[in-house]
């Protein structure tokens, strides 16, 4: 067997230690836009806890989620897993439309209502009311006697990778910040104006504390334009003021608020999508749109108005793609040899 050089080999092995590292990137590469969270009225990277309130349309949340008189996906269907929780998921005096997937344990204190399928890795503890069909609880199931028997055989899968997601959209929201602002942001008497020209895409700017000053909120960019306000500082306030929307729709605003650790709504009507990647929301508004938090607290009230704007593709960083090159020009190498 002819010999392979060393230098041949080491950069063989330099190789696929880089297409390892680059593997989680290869997946994310595969979203666009809002990625899957673009299919959920709220999507949580960790832990939610929320009471009082409902949300219209779907529910995701990669750790724990706590809800309490809570209605989940009351505008959807039930033929489909409108509530997804990575970790554990406790509940009190809740409804749900359609099924949930769950992969911890999950505990409902109180009547529950659902309509679609019961999928839970861990254990179920139900006290009262009626579930849809199958039943599946991989581990111990606590119920009514007139509740549908388990009929578990496999642990459930979930259609997406919570880690990809909050990385991909981590990394989105800070690519949209730093591409040009093609729009121009005007503050007069606390009224902020923002006004985009752009048919495709409208990219704006604004500090933390010019928002949390604002008495009201106008944004005019032409009908079917995608329009991205950047709202750059921590903590982050978006509260106690009107929005009024001019030519672009409320399914085609995004609001970034891409380096926040700490986000205060409250007193307002969001009218768009809200993405915080990296900060623990305290939401008492309202939005018509998808709201993205790394963890949510308080009674905000979601409304289904889904993001459908198009967003600019990430351009891979240099690194990236010189590491890239690095494992396929080691590949070649070790195969001539």
């Amino acid at each position: 067997m002819p010999r392979i050089p060393s230098r041949a080999l080491s950069l063989a092995v330099v190789g696929f230690v880089c297409a390892l590292v680059l593997a989680p990137s290869f997946a994310q590469a595969a979203f666009v836009n809002l990625g899957p969270a673009g299919d959920f009225n709220v999507f949580v990277f960790n832990n939610n806890t929320q009471s009082g309130s409902d949300a219209h349309g779907k529910i995701g949340v990669g750790g724990n989620a706590n809800f309490g008189s809570f209605t989940i996906a009351s505008a959807l269907g039930s033929g489909t897993d409108n509530l997804i929780v990575g970790g554990n998921f406790s509940n009190n005096g809740a409804s749900l439309k359609g099924g949930m997937l769950i992969g911890g344990n999950a505990t409902w204190t109180g009547s529950i209502t659902t309509t679609g399928r019961i999928a839970v890795n861990g254990n179920a503890t139900f006290a009262d009311g009626s579930v849809g069909t199958p039943v599946l609880v991989g581990g111990t199931y606590t119920a009514p006697v007139y509740f549908p028997p388990n009929t578990y055989t496999s642990p459930a899968t979930f259609p997406f990778s919570f880690t990809d997601v909050a990385n991909y959209l981590t990394d989105q929201a800070d690519f949209m910040a730093s591409l040009p602002f093609n729009g121009t942001t005007n503050i007069l008497f606390g009224g902020i104006t923002l006004n985009g020209t752009d048919p495709s895409f409208n990219n704006f700017y604004i500090s933390a504390a010019d928002l949390a000053a604002g008495t009201g909120l106008t944004i005019n960019a032409p009908a079917g334009s995608t329009v991205v306000l950047n709202v750059d500082g921590s903590p982050a306030f978006f509260d106690n003021m009107m929005i009024n929307l001019n030519g672009v729709t409320e399914h085609k605003v995004l609001y970034n608020f891409h380096n926040a650790t700490n986000l205060t709504i409250s007193s307002i009507g969001v009218r768009g999508s809200l993405l915080a990647p990296r900060a623990d929301v305290n939401f008492s508004g309202n939005i018509d749109g998808t709201l993205i938090a790394k963890n949510l607290t308080g009674p905000g009230e979601s409304h289904l108005f889904l993001f459908n704007g198009n967003l600019p593709p990430q351009v891979p960083e240099p690194a990236t793609v010189a590491l890239l090159g690095l494992a396929l020009t080691s590949l070649a190498a070790v195969r001539r040899r």
